[in-house]
C-alpha cells in the first residue's frame, strides 16, 4: 500500500505487486486524507493481459490500476488523454496523433530547436483537469516506451493533432472538428461522463492541425503556426 498525488488528487493504492510503487516514486506521498482508494483484482490484472501477453504482472496490474484512475477522473473534472505534452515557456501544448505518426520525433525536434524552453510535461498517457476555470494537464509514470515525463503541471492552452506528410503546414481548426479528432484519443469513463468535461476544456483551448514530416524545419513550421496567437 501507498500513496500517490496525480493530478493534483491524493490516491491510495493497495497494490499486489512492487512494480506499480517503484513506478510511482517520483510522485509518492503522506498517507491519509486521501481524494479516494482504490485496488484491483487478479482477475482485472490478468483482463489486461489481452493482447501483451509476456508481460510481468506487475506491469499489467500498473495498467488495471490506470484504468481504474481513468474511471474515476470525471467525478474530479477530470480525463485520460492519449498524447503527449510539452510546455514552451510555460504554455502547455498536446501533440495528438495515432502510434507510429511521429509525436515523439517532433517533440525532440522542438527541444533542439528552443532548448530549455522547452520541457517535457508527459510522453504518451497524461491527465487533463479542469480546476478554478483553468486547464491544467499533468505528468504521470504511465508515460509510454520511452518513460519521459516529471511530476509537475502546466496551464493546457493549444491541442495540435499531427498527421503525416511531405509538405509542412499548420491551420487552425474548428472546435467541433478537433472534437471528432479528440475522442478517440481520451479514456471515455463507462457513464460517458468524461464527455461533460471534455466539452468545458474545450471552451479554454485552441486546436491545430499539424502535417508535418521527421524534418527539424517542420519544428519550426508548426511552432510559427500556433505560437503566433495568445502570447
Amino acid at each position: 500500500m501507498f500513496y500517490i498525488k496525480l493530478a493534483d488528487l491524493k490516491i491510495k493504492i493497495e497494490n499486489k505487486y512492487e512494480y506499480i510503487s517503484d513506478m510511482c516514486k517520483d510522485y509518492l506521498t503522506d498517507g491519509g486524507n486521501e481524494n479516494f482508494s482504490l485496488s484491483v483484482t487478479q482477475e482485472e490484472i490478468l483482463r489486461e493481459q489481452a493482447g501483451q501477453e509476456g508481460f510481468p504482472l506487475g506491469y499489467l496490474e500498473s495498467l488495471a490500476i490506470y484504468r481504474k484512475i481513468a474511471e474515476m477522473l470525471p467525478a474530479y473534472g477530470g480525463f485520460l488523454m492519449h498524447g503527449a505534452v510539452i510546455t514552451y515557456e510555460d504554455t502547455g501544448i498536446a501533440f495528438l496523433a495515432r502510434s507510429g505518426v511521429g509525436k515523439t520525433t517532433h517533440i525532440v525536434n522542438w527541444k533542439k530547436l528552443f532548448g530549455d524552453k522547452v520541457k517535457p510535461v508527459n510522453g504518451d498517457k497524461p491527465l487533463v483537469r479542469l480546476i478554478d476555470n483553468n486547464v491544467f494537464v499533468y505528468g504521470t509514470p504511465w508515460a509510454g516506451k520511452e518513460n519521459v515525463h516529471r511530476n509537475t503541471r502546466a496551464i493546457l492552452k493549444k491541442i495540435c493533432f499531427i498527421e503525416r506528410d511531405v509538405n509542412s503546414s499548420v491551420t487552425e481548426i474548428s472546435k467541433k472538428e478537433a472534437f471528432e479528432r479528440f475522442l478517440p484519443q481520451v479514456y471515455l469513463d463507462k457513464n460517458y461522463t468524461a464527455f461533460g468535461v471534455i466539452d468545458e476544456c474545450f471552451k479554454k483551448c485552441e486546436f491545430y492541425l499539424i502535417k508535418c514530416n521527421r524534418d527539424i524545419s517542420s519544428a519550426q513550421t508548426a511552432f510559427d503556426g500556433i505560437m503566433t496567437k495568445g502570447l
